[in-house]
C-alpha cells in the first residue's frame, strides 16, 4: 500500500519519506520496491540518522535499509548506523538482563510485579530484542508494595533519583495526583528505573490500574514467566502514552503499528467499548490513524471508517504532523498549544476538567514549563 505522505517541509521529503517506509510494520515486495525507490531520491542521509536517533528508530531503521538496499546507502552512513546499532544491541541486552535480574528478586520476595514497555514489548511485537530501543526500565507493582521495591532496589545499589523518601514523605508523594512513578539509578551500571504504581498521573486518567492487573497475561521474557499486560489492554495504554507525549516520537507509532500486525484479530467491539468506559476513544483513534496513515498499519475496513469519520481526528493529526515535520520541528511547545491539544484529545468534560486542574496546579507551582 502507498503510505501518505505527511506534509513535511519540502526539503526533508525524501528523507522523511523513506524512513516512514522501513518502519513499516511488515516489508512485503511492494514496499520493498517503496524503499529502492525512496533511497534513489535527494535523501539527506546525516538527516535521515538524525531523525531516527531522536525518534529512537535508528535499530529498526539501520535493520531495514541493511535487509532491503544496502548497496544504494552510502558506506560511510552504513558504518555508522551499524555502529550505532551495534551498541543499542548491546544496551537493549544489558537491560533486559537487568529487568529479568530485578523481577526474579521481586518475585523471591512476594512482590507483584510486571514489566512494562521496554524489553517486555520488543520480543513480542518485533521479534527481536534488537530492534526497539529503550533507554530505561519501567516495572508496574501494587502500591502497598513500594516499601518493600525500594529497599531492594537500595540493597542491589539503586538510590532514589530524586533524592531519599521518609515513610511519611513517600506515603503522601504517592497519594499526589500528579505523580505515579517512583524512579531509581543505579550509577555504576548506569540504569534508571521507573517504578510504576499507576500508569499515569491522575489528571491524564483516572483508570482503575487493578482493572488492568486483573486481565494480564503470561510473558516469556527471556526463560522466565512473567506477567504483561493483555493485548487489548496494550493497544489502549499505548495509544494514551503516546497522546499524552504529543506523539513526539515515531517510536511510539512503530509499536502500534507491530501490534496491529502481529494481533491481527483483536476482539475491537470489545476494545471500542472499553475505550469509551475509559475516555480514551478519541486517543485510541489518533493512534490507529497516524500508524495507519504514516506507517501503512492494517486496520478492518470498518474501523478505519469509524476513526476517520471523527472529525477532531484529522485536525489533531495535524498538530502532530506540523509538531514533528512541519518547518520548526521539535520546537519548544508552549503552554497554550499543549492544553489545546490535551483537551481536544479528550472527549469527555470531566477528563477536560482534570486536565485543566493540572494546569492550574502547575502553573500555582511556578512550573510554567510544559508538562504533559
Amino acid at each position: 500500500m502507498q503510505i501518505a505522505a505527511p506534509s513535511w517541509s519540502f526539503d526533508s521529503a525524501a528523507t522523511v519519506k523513506l524512513l516512514l517506509l522501513c518502519l513499516s510494520p511488515s516489508i512485503d515486495d511492494e514496499i520493498k520496491q517503496q524503499i529502492q525507490s525512496a533511497a534513489r531520491l535527494e535523501v539527506d542521509w546525516d538527516e535521515l540518522i538524525e531523525l531516527a536517533n531522536i525518534h529512537h528508530v535508528l535499530a529498526l531503521l539501520y535493520s531495514r535499509l541493511n535487509q532491503v538496499c544496502q548497496h544504494q546507502v552510502p558506506p560511510r552512513i552504513l558504518n555508522t548506523m551499524r555502529h550505532r546499532y551495534q551498541q543499542l544491541v548491546a544496551k537493549n541486552l544489558l537491560l533486559t538482563a537487568e529487568m529479568i535480574s530485578l523481577l526474579k528478586a521481586m518475585v523471591h520476595q512476594g512482590i507483584d510485579a510486571m514489566p512494562y514497555k521496554g524489553p517486555a514489548l520488543a520480543h513480542p511485537l518485533y521479534g527481536t530484542m534488537n530492534l526497539r530501543q529503550f533507554g530505561d526500565l519501567d516495572i508496574i507493582i501494587q502500591p502497598q508494595h513500594m516499601p518493600a521495591v525500594e529497599k531492594l532496589l537500595v540493597a542491589q545499589g539503586y538510590r532514589p533519583y530524586f533524592g531519599e523518601k521518609t515513610t511519611a514523605e513517600l506515603q503522601t508523594y504517592m497519594k499526589a495526583k500528579a505523580e505515579h512513578t517512583y524512579d531509581f539509578y543505579h550509577e555504576g551500571k548506569g540504569i534508571l528505573v521507573e517504578i510504576h504504581w499507576r500508569f499515569w498521573p491522575v489528571y491524564f486518567s483516572s483508570i482503575n490500574p487493578s482493572e488492568i492487573w486483573h486481565r494480564r497475561e503470561s510473558l516469556n521474557l527471556n526463560g522466565l514467566s512473567v506477567p504483561t499486560i493483555a493485548i487489548d489492554d496494550y493497544l489502549l495504554v499505548l495509544c494514551m502514552h503516546g497522546s499524552r507525549h504529543l506523539w513526539c516520537r515515531l517510536s511510539w507509532l512503530c509499536d502500534i503499528a507491530m501490534l496491529l500486525y502481529r494481533c491481527p484479530d483483536l476482539d475491537w467491539p470489545k476494545l471500542l467499548v472499553q475505550a469509551e468506559g475509559w475516555g480514551c476513544k478519541r486517543m485510541l483513534h489518533l493512534g490507529l490513524y497516524l500508524a495507519h496513515h504514516w506507517l501503512g498499519a492494517s486496520l478492518p475496513a470498518v474501523i478505519l471508517h469509524t476513526v476517520e469519520a471523527d472529525a477532531t481526528i484529522a485536525k489533531l493529526a495535524a498538530q502532530v504532523d506540523h509538531r514533528i515535520f512541519g518547518l520548526a520541528p521539535h520546537s519548544h511547545r508552549t503552554m497554550g498549544t499543549t492544553t489545546q491539544y490535551q483537551l481536544q484529545v479528550r472527549e469527555r468534560l470531566q477528563d477536560k476538567a482534570m486536565y485543566l486542574e493540572s494546569v492550574v496546579y502547575w502553573l500555582l507551582k511556578g512550573r510554567l514549563s510544559v508538562r504533559t
